[in-house]
């Protein structure tokens, strides 16, 4: 039981810390994200080693970027509705092994590739999800396990 429980507050600690600022915001990465995303409110930093993530919501859309050191965008993460999603990424997700899946959340992903994916996270079961990334022309990418 001792066991259990040390090895629980471990993880969770671990989880906790994760997101930890752990230096200042470079301002060249704040200087590009303000030029990029002018209108964006609530906007919060995290450290994640090797770049920077904001989060934050424009017009009552919630969205995070990820920027790298040097204030380079990289990528820009926007939730959405499984219902707003092009017709071809549903059509791939319904001919996908996960189809009967529950979809616990829809982003749709922006890459400085000019690239638009589409990533849906669908709970296997309760202690397993899955990361699924589609291209814009609905083919499944990627399947991670969701941490």
């Amino acid at each position: 039981m001792f066991k259990k429980l040390f090895f629980l507050l471990v993880v969770l600690f671990t989880a906790a810390t994760v997101d930890a600022q752990f230096r200042k915001i470079p301002a060249e990465v704040t200087d590009a994200f303000k030029e990029k995303y002018a209108s964006a409110a609530g906007v919060s930093w995290k450290d994640r080693i090797s770049s920077f993530q904001a989060d934050f919501k424009i017009d009552d859309k919630e969205m995070k970027s990820t920027f790298s050191s040097a204030g380079e965008w990289l990528k820009t993460e926007t939730k959405d509705f499984f219902e707003k999603v092009p017709l071809e990424i549903k059509d791939g997700f319904k001919k996908s092994k996960y189809a009967a899946s529950p979809i616990q959340e829809v982003l749709k992903v922006e890459g400085k590739d000019q690239l638009t994916q589409y990533k849906i996270i669908v709970k296997r079961n309760d202690f397993n999800k899955r990361d699924l990334l589609f291209s814009s022309e609905g083919q499944l990418i990627s399947d991670n396990i969701s941490l």
